[in-house]
């Protein structure tokens, strides 16, 4: 009994700390901070690259509002990794004047693709990278904003995706979970003069860095290790929190349970690669970095949201004593992501999406256990 209260009594600090840890940045996030830098006289090149695996229904729509931009359109090329893209819309896409790379890939992966399209340009050709999704739509004055972030002296920026339409509860639940990492992850930190977090979509990044580093990632990869790696060199991720980027495609329930499956695992990986590096971070003053370890430390908000639920309840019935400690993380975690959800999604379908947590929070679990024993 006593083995067991000393690790109910572990497992209360990690969820504290993880509960305290968001709601520092949540309540900072809710701080006023312009992100408008002065216009600049000199036009960057950008390169801007779209893996596209199987999007045919969104790619047309990336392309023309990139083709759209109030920006020099001889300062921008455009290069869609076309991966699996069906033949008539590979043969629609050589229509725009874009750079079209076809791969098909035996497994493919968005790292797979922009590591083939990097390869094909040269040193120095550009000056920012931006990396896109297939799915993505920007308004017309996207690039003249980032290339006067650039021209400030920010090297990787990442902006503010948005899911444009929420049909369904999963697209819903898709969206707050992005707009509570978009107040957390991002705005709550650059108010604290922290790094943002990346998202891979909508990421902008010196290109000459880039162009050297991406020969360290593995296929596999995704954002966190380039975040780590810039991150280490103490280069700081700015975040736009008022330029957007629209998120056109709608999730299934299958694509969510693999999507966040997927997140929790990348997240521990994180962790274990870089864990050893915290103390090193911490007394070289790489705070940006030691935050991040800290950030991959803490428990995924699913997994968090479950132990809570549970012992919350179990602690009724087998520990009273415990009931209110547990029960006031719980309200806390619950007023964190209250404060963290801008207005805007907070409706009728709202509260209709809350209702559907627990079956797909099961459905998630279920799945994650159901591929382990594949």
């Amino acid at each position: 009994m006593i083995f067991l209260a000393y690790i109910e009594l572990l497992l209360f600090a990690i969820c504290a700390f993880t509960v305290f840890y968001l709601l520092v940045y949540a309540i900072a996030a809710t701080g006023n901070r312009t992100d408008k830098y002065s216009e600049s006289r000199v036009k960057h090149r950008f390169a801007i690259l779209i893996p596209a695996y199987q999007d045919d229904d969104y790619i047309p729509y990336t392309v023309k509002s990139f083709l759209q931009q109030e920006y020099p359109i001889d300062c921008y090329d455009i290069i869609v990794i076309s991966d699996h893209l069906k033949p008539e819309t590979n043969r629609q896409l050589a229509q725009y004047p874009i750079t079209l790379l076809q791969a098909r890939f035996k497994k493919s992966s968005k790292m797979k693709s922009v590591k083939a399209a990097m390869s094909q340009l040269q040193e120095r050709q550009y000056d920012i990278v931006l990396i896109m999704n297939a799915d993505n739509v920007v308004d017309t004055n996207f690039l003249e904003v980032v290339n006067n972030t650039y021209a400030s002296g920010s090297n990787a920026i990442q902006t503010h995706r948005i899911y444009q339409e929420r049909p369904n509860n999963v697209s819903i639940l898709n969206a707050i979970t992005d707009e509570i990492n978009n107040s957390i992850l991002r705005a709550g930190h650059v108010n604290l003069g922290l790094s943002a977090s990346l998202n891979g979509s909508g990421t902008a990044i010196d290109f000459t860095w880039f162009k050297e580093n991406i020969r360290h990632l593995k296929d596999d990869d995704d954002e966190k290790v380039i975040e780590s790696l810039l991150l280490r060199e103490r280069i700081y991720v700015e975040y736009l929190n008022n330029t957007h980027v629209y998120a056109l495609k709608n999730s299934g329930k299958k694509k969510f349970y693999t999507q966040h499956s997927t997140w929790i695992k990348t997240q521990y990986y994180s962790l274990f690669t870089n864990i050893g590096n915290l103390p090193g971070a911490i007394l070289s003053g790489k705070f940006d970095y030691a935050d991040r370890i800290l950030q991959w430390f803490i428990f995924p908000r699913t997994i968090l949201l479950g132990i809570l639920l549970l012992f919350s309840f179990l602690s009724v019935y087998f520990h009273w004593s415990a009931c209110l400690k547990w029960w006031g993380l719980l309200l806390t975690f619950l007023l964190t992501m209250a404060i963290a959800t801008p207005n805007y999604l907070v409706d009728s379908k709202f509260n209709k999406a809350m209702k559907a947590i627990p079956f797909l929070a099961a459905g998630m679990i279920f799945n994650m256990l159901l591929r382990k024993k594949k």
